[in-house]
């Protein structure tokens, strides 16, 4: 049995997704995005609580 070894010509473009390169697959990508955003979405909204005022706050005098 004989091996032949793989040849690139500089010609050709090698072109890999980022998932091959990587070497993760679809689901850990996924994963992180999601997790990533449920955190920033997190932190957007404490700062939307500590930073910006309560318009909630009208007095009714009679």
């Amino acid at each position: 049995m004989t091996l032949n070894t793989l040849t690139v010509e500089p010609s050709t473009v090698l072109k890999l997704c980022t998932v091959c390169v990587t070497g993760n697959n679809g689901g850990k990508i996924a994963l992180l995005v999601i997790i990533s955003s449920l955190v920033l979405l997190g932190v957007a909204n404490w700062a939307r609580k500590k930073y910006f005022p309560n318009k909630k706050e009208i007095s009714q005098q009679k």
